[in-house]
């Protein structure tokens, strides 16, 4: 009988420890579902660019998460065109509304709509949540944009620089440094009681017949505006503001490019470089000429956080303000060092709306 008792027990233990293993399990394969979640995004978007809420809850105070989002928009039956960007936050609160830096659209014209969606992932983790198509502009389907046609196109012919490619002479850099493109122009007669906006796309690089892609720019004329100032974008465009009496070097466009063996090299030696994009403008008078140059650093921070110069002022625009990523400049293929941050310029292209 005791024997039995012991045989009944031993069975009762072992159900019990299996029970509480298999709710321990179901318990844990449920946190996911529950654990740092989205419950909703809203957009504002335009023909210009967007500005993105997202609602996170089931947050963890002081953990850091990622949110990576997309918005697609298709023009008049077109390809669509995605345009990305990643916002990274510190939680302090279970729940928050996070609001992105924005993004600009380059090139949307006639009807278009636009489509979005996130992800949320928490570092360290490989658990993410996703959200379908948000609200954008108030509505819960694809939003709809009527955009204009630019007053003036000009393709990369129409801004070339005239005579031999610029030259690129060879250099030495340890590894992890990088080429800084910069490129600025001045503009003339340009409005002075409206805004206007010059943007420049498929901003490409040639070295020794490889291509490298630079991001999109754009110059914002604003008559309201007394300083100038230029940001980069959640989707790693550039937007720089200024007023329009002011024409003398206004920096558009730059992108730090790793150096690899053909930069460095140049053609082991001196060969040529070009520098090419498509310009387009509210303006359909607009008249503008423009150079571009070539500089080396040992380390680079980040686009945003090399605080690049807008403008000709303490310093050359497209020069780095940011003093430690000064201190790194050396001896590169535009360039001798020193304190001549943004490489010595090409020679001037000139571009005029037909």
């Amino acid at each position: 009988m005791f024997k039995r008792m012991a045989v009944l027990r031993k069975h009762l233990a072992k159900h019990i420890s299996v029970s509480g293993m298999v709710i321990a399990l179901l318990a844990l394969c449920a946190t996911p579902a529950w654990a740092n979640h989205l419950t909703g995004a809203t957009a504002t978007a335009n023909c210009e660019g967007y500005r993105l809420s997202v609602n996170a809850v089931d947050l963890t105070e002081g953990a850091t998460y990622t949110i990576d989002y997309s918005l697609t928009v298709t023009c008049s039956g077109g390809s669509p065109v995605t345009f990305k960007g990643a916002t990274t936050f510190k939680a302090t609160a279970s729940s928050e509304t996070v609001t992105t830096a924005g993004g600009t659209f380059t090139g949307l014209t006639g009807g278009c709509e636009v489509t979005g969606s996130a992800t949320l992932t928490s570092t360290g983790s490989t658990v993410s949540t996703s959200l379908g198509d948000f609200t954008i502009n108030g509505g819960t389907g694809p939003a709809t944009l009527s955009c204009p046609t630019p007053a003036c196109v000009i393709p990369p012919s129409g801004t070339e620089i005239g005579g031999s490619p610029v030259s690129w002479n060879g250099f030495n850099a340890p590894a992890g440094s990088v080429v800084w493109i910069n490129a600025h122009l001045d503009a003339s007669d340009v409005p002075t009681n409206k805004i206007t906006r010059v943007d420049f796309s498929g901003v490409t690089l040639v070295v020794n017949d490889t291509s490298y892609a630079l991001p999109n720019g754009r110059v914002v004329f604003n008559p309201a505006v007394s300083t100038a100032s230029t940001i980069v974008n959640a989707d790693g465009s550039w937007t720089t503001t200024v007023n329009p009496t002011f024409s003398s070097d206004i920096f558009f466009d730059g992108q730090a490019i790793p150096v690899d063996s053909n930069l460095e090299n140049g053609g082991h030696g001196n060969t040529g470089s070009t520098l090419s994009f498509s310009t387009s403008s509210s303006d359909g008078s607009l008249k503008f000429q423009w150079q571009w140059g070539a500089a080396v650093y040992t380390s680079w921070p980040g686009n945003a956080a090399a605080n690049i110069e807008p403008v000709h002022g303490a310093l050359q625009a497209g020069a780095p303000q940011n003093k430690a990523v000064e201190a790194d400049l050396i001896q590169g293929p535009r360039g001798g060092g020193g304190s001549n941050f943004t490489g010595s310029w090409s020679g001037t292209g000139h571009g005029t709306c037909p």
